[in-house]
């Protein structure tokens, strides 16, 4: 098997995008993998046992279509089996177009899906605290379902040579060999990603005056005049601590002087993801505009800790967007003093410098402060997947009516999940004694046969993020007659309410089945779609329809309705014939009338079962 991998961007994108190549080798020992690079970002790879050849997109390849073209054609000439494109921006498409491989996978984005037979989802809200650089791009792998246990740590190789040479370096510079040593990411590659340089002079003398440590600058030669105003701005204890002149000549040797240091504080960039990339302890200072989501990988609050002037002073960020921060980011820079942090980075420097034990990098679930409640009986085939659905919430409830299933043991077996036995009355008073069991205001519903699309799961986190907007959601729902969309039959405008706020919403008594939310506030919709499985098979649905046909007779009876001829025959027929030419369900075959019927016969159903009832009522059985 031959497989390219294409990365066309700076170090730390190029250096997490290897993590890739590194699980395809674990999967396929034996296969060529080959990796497309800019020709600055190769020192980040080598001696990368997982890549077999680093093709470099180089200068001339940019500046001159011919030369672009003869690279196209070098990589098509590869033949390539799997092709997995990282970087999913124009240069990228046009090799991907001319490539020939058989198997293609990248970011699915607008217009360009044609181009790739996998289109994975851009996510954007990281799960877990990999954060979304390293989780969109292990996303790339799920499509191939690869038999291995993921490894999401991008590696750096150093040789012996280059670490005996940092230490001669070290030994040069008469670097104290009893004290632990700080690396600095002083300065960001632009104005707009670096902290402003006074703050900077404050936060290394928080570490100076914190731990009797060696510190060196990370910057480079063009940036040596910024780095001396952050140097004479140090107080004249904290000077004394500092390398100023411990400069690698290369960015190999830079990553030899990092595996010789024991932490990295400072800007995001290149420097902490290659400090990341050799286990080394890191602390970021992020800048306003940045989204502090995408590059804090691994954060624990431990070994990798980070910080924004969101976290302090969210207010600053309300409605903003990314091109509105980046114009604002120096005045909001201002606003991000060192103070705000000191406590973190004081509690950062202990945790790693005075404990002996090295704490294990551990990959944690994202959690949001939702009360997700599922309503169950006899759900087995479907509780785990919804539970897997919903493991972005902070609360997972299961309110089970004594099902005579495996669903309360499989339900159960979730250690984020509580279950709750309670018996059934109607489905308002089963969903009202859920909601009195959850601990956040916001509540998800879902029932077993709906699931959550990872486009649908990022829009819910993002607007229970929002500190305003509606009290209640509605959401679409696409029904699935066994696995294939139903267009028609009068479910193409099937909405439900699913979330909402506790202290502003609750379901209605009145309403039995088809239960009603009522609402204090406003009401929003989110765009995308519920994927709801009702149709198993005819049997199953048949029963359900039954069952809401019995359930609905009771509110009718509350209603005080008297069942006659119209009620048996013209209803139900009214209503096969409205889902079924009115609602076009005509359209949808066999699929269309199997759905219409079992509607219409719920209707029947209803009016028999109301009859039936007040048949009781009238001649009660003794």
């Amino acid at each position: 098997m031959k497989i390219l991998v294409i990365q066309q961007k700076m170090i730390g994108d190029v250096l997490i995008s290897s993590i890739i190549c590194n699980n395809l080798r674990m999967a396929y020992p034996e296969a060529q993998i080959d990796y497309l690079v800019y020709e600055s970002t190769t020192p980040v790879l080598e001696g990368n046992p997982s890549i077999d050849n680093i093709i470099l997109f180089q200068e001339k390849h940019r500046k001159s279509k011919k030369e672009f073209f003869n690279l196209a054609l070098q990589i098509r000439a590869n033949e390539y089996d799997l092709l997995i494109d990282a970087y999913s921006k124009l240069e990228s498409w046009l090799i991907v177009l001319l490539s020939g491989a058989k198997r293609k996978i990248s970011y699915q984005k607008k217009g360009r899906t044609f181009l790739y037979t996998d289109n994975v989802p851009f996510a954007a809200f990281p799960k877990t605290n990999l954060g979304l650089a390293i989780e969109r791009r292990l996303s790339l792998l799920e499509p191939l379902d690869l038999p291995i246990e993921i490894d999401p740590l991008p590696k750096l190789f150093v040789t012996e040579k280059e670490n005996q040479e940092a230490l001669d370096f070290f030994e040069q510079h008469k670097v104290k060999k009893d004290r632990k040593t700080v690396l600095i990411s002083l300065l960001g590659s632009e104005k707009l990603k670096t902290y402003p340089l006074e703050y900077m002079a404050k936060v290394v003398d928080t570490i100076a005056d914190n731990q009797d440590v060696n510190i060196l600058f990370n910057y480079f030669p063009k940036q040596i005049e910024d780095a001396k105003i952050i140097f004479n701005a140090c107080k004249t204890s904290t000077k004394e601590k500092i390398y100023f002149d411990l400069l690698a000549k290369d960015l190999r040797g830079f990553i030899a002087i990092m595996n010789q240091c024991d932490l990295i504080i400072g800007n995001d960039g290149g420097a902490i993801n290659m400090a990341k990339a050799l286990e080394k302890p890191s602390f970021i200072i992020f800048s306003p505009w940045i989204e502090k989501k995408i590059w804090a990988t691994f954060e624990d609050g431990i070994q990798h800790m980070s910080v924004h002037l969101n976290d302090f002073k969210p207010q600053l960020f309300h409605s903003k967007t990314e091109k509105e921060l980046k114009k604002q980011a120096l005045s909001l820079y201002q606003e991000f003093t060192p103070d705000l942090f000191e406590d973190k980075i004081e509690h950062f420097l202990n945790q790693n410098l005075n404990n002996t034990e090295k704490p294990n990098i551990t990959v944690h679930q994202n959690k949001v402060p939702i009360s997700a409640l599922i309503i169950t009986y006899n759900e087995e085939q479907n509780i785990k997947s919804v539970i897997k659905d919903l493991d972005f919430a902070e609360e997972i409830v299961v309110i089970d009516s004594f099902s005579t299933d495996q669903t309360t043991a499989i339900a159960s077996s979730h250690k984020n999940v509580k279950v709750v036995q309670h018996a059934f009355e109607n489905y308002a008073a089963q969903r009202n004694f859920a909601i009195s069991l959850a601990k956040n205001n916001w509540i998800l519903f879902l029932d077993a046969d709906e699931r959550i699309s990872t486009e649908l799961r990022d829009e819910i986190i993002e607007t229970v993020a929002q500190k305003e907007g509606p009290s209640a959601y509605f959401f679409d729902r696409t029904f699935m007659f066994k696995n294939k969309k139903l267009h028609f039959s009068g479910w193409q405008t099937d909405k439900i309410f699913r979330l909402f706020q506790k202290d502003k919403a609750h379901y209605a008594t009145q309403k039995i089945v088809h239960e009603k939310l009522i609402v204090k506030g406003t009401i929003g919709k989110l765009k995308n779609k519920l994927i709801h499985f009702s149709y198993k098979d005819y049997c199953s649905y048949k029963q359900k329809m039954i069952l809401y046909g019995k359930l609905k007779a009771e509110e009718e009876l509350n209603k005080g309705t008297q069942p006659n001829f119209f009620h048996f025959y013209i209803r139900p027929l009214y209503q096969f014939l409205y889902q079924y030419l009115v609602r076009l369900g005509i359209l949808d075959g066999k699929k269309g009338i199997i759905i219409c019927y079992l509607n219409a016969l719920s209707v029947f159903v209803r009016f028999q079962e109301l009859k039936k009832i007040k048949s009781n009522l009238r001649f009660p059985e003794f």
